[in-house]
């Protein structure tokens, strides 16, 4: 039979061998795959983008009616849900304006759960003059009996004081000034309880430590610097500065107001920190200029009040937030460190206690309203003005000595520390003069040459 005219047939491929595709053809399917691909890939995360801005909109909208009236875990189930569903967008890289409503609900509900949970901590061992009873605290010599936000024992750890007040950090964050304060009387565990010691850390190196792992968790832009002064015989010291042979420095450092009504101190040096380390350094090395000296009480008493401040300015605000710590001097009667005979000692005990109760007078005037708060009575106060009441918080332990030779000032410092808890704070913004209602106007004349009348 002849040959059929036309194309020759291609022999059949073997069944284990690929069919030849064309390079053409290879090349066009390209693309055509790849916007399959990158189609696939917009819409999952189209889906998921979707999802995070739901849970954001649900949390803002079932967290709304929270408020005072809600018990504490409540508002803290809040606050986490929002932190939560905060976390996750900013994973997914939302802008601010995305993350603006449930950040403002965040900040309304952290604000609030803070002052739910009180500003007043005490840190006591139970002998015969003081008895605990949950967080009720009963002095038997005086029969008197005062209930706080938490009492604290010998088998606390440091890290059990910190988890007490380590939200303070994202306060600070927020723009609220915020003080930590350590009382009681000399060898009680002030200077430990807020400096540590090496094997220990104390409240200020976690708190730094928490600052920043805020800032890194949020990836927040933030400038941070530090700055260390003493208050000694009611001359304020620059702990970061060279001191001269007589304990003085050049120039002096002095305080006024600023615009916005919060404290400046001229000449204080104040020294960025970009990492942790680097803050960290600065406040150990001005530790170590502190003075101390031996008395009866204690073989090396502060004889001062130190304040170790953190500033943070965000890169979006012109408003700069003050972290405080402030570890004060012994609050003893002269009588009990025996430095009579002893004139520099004698001083510094006197300015002490001068210091300590102008500082209970203030915190008794915020307590009560009163329009004119006592301020100027001590500089340790004029440095504590935008930091006390108004919109600021105050975190107090009072650190009780086992001794009960000395339950007397032990007794003292709890009344100074049961007034402590009635100041109440504002729900506002933070830092905002006019936040600070009537006080504001009495503030701006206490820096003034002339007293207020």
């Amino acid at each position: 039979m002849p040959a059929r005219q036309g194309h020759a047939l291609s022999p059949i491929p073997p069944a284990d061998s690929a069919a030849p595709v064309h390079e053409e053809s290879s090349q066009a399917l390209k693309p055509f795959q790849s916007s399959i691909s990158i189609g696939v890939q917009t819409t999952v995360e189209s889906q998921e983008l979707e999802v995070v801005l739901q849970k954001l909109a649900l949390a803002v909208e079932d967290t709304s009616a929270i408020n005072q009236k809600n018990g504490i875990s409540e508002v803290k189930e809040a606050r986490d849900r929002l932190q939560e569903a905060l976390a996750e967008g900013r994973a997914m890289s939302l802008s601010k304006d995305q993350l603006a409503a449930a950040e403002r609900q965040r900040r309304r509900i952290h604000n609030l759960y803070q002052d739910l949970k009180g500003h007043l901590r005490i840190y006591c061992r139970e002998m015969e003059s003081l008895k605990v009873d949950g967080n009720i605290l009963e002095v038997t010599l005086t029969g008197d009996t005062y209930e706080f936000d938490g009492i604290f024992d010998t088998s606390s750890s440091q890290e059990d004081i910190f988890d007490s007040s380590c939200d303070l950090a994202q306060s600070a964050l927020d723009g609220h000034n915020v003080t930590v304060f350590c009382y009681g009387i000399t060898g009680a565990g002030k200077t430990y309880t807020m400096y540590g010691a090496p094997e220990a850390d104390g409240l200020a190196q976690r708190m730094i430590s928490e600052l920043f792992r805020k800032v890194d968790m949020n990836d927040e832009k933030v400038t941070i610097s530090g700055s260390m002064m003493e208050l000694y015989n009611n001359h304020l010291v620059d702990l970061l500065r060279p001191i001269d042979w007589q304990g003085r420095q050049n120039p002096p450092l002095s305080m006024k107001l600023d615009k916005s009504g919060n404290v400046q101190v001229e000449g204080l040096a104040k020294e960025r920190a970009s990492e942790e380390h680097e803050l960290q350094a600065i406040f150990q090395r001005g530790l170590e200029q502190r003075a101390v000296a031996a008395h009866a009480m204690n073989a090396e008493s502060s004889r001062s009040h130190v304040l170790f401040t953190v500033y943070l300015t965000k890169e979006d605000s012109d408003r700069t937030s003050k972290l405080h710590f402030c570890d004060l001097g012994g609050c003893e009667r002269l009588k009990k460190t025996e430095v009579e005979k002893d004139q520099d000692r004698k001083l510094e005990a006197i300015e002490i206690n001068k210091s300590l109760s102008a500082l209970g007078d203030v915190i008794e005037a915020i307590a009560r309203k009163k329009k004119y708060i006592p301020y100027r009575n001590h500089k340790l106060t004029q440095l504590l003005q935008d930091a006390l009441g108004g919109t600021a918080k105050a975190l107090m332990y009072v650190n009780c000595s086992p001794s009960s030779a000395t339950i007397r000032e032990t007794a003292n410092a709890l009344k100074l520390a049961n007034r402590a808890k009635n100041v109440v704070n504002l729900a506002s913004e933070p830092c905002s003069p006019t936040s600070r209602g009537d006080n504001y106007a009495t503030f701006e004349k206490l820096m003034s040459k002339d007293d207020p009348k």
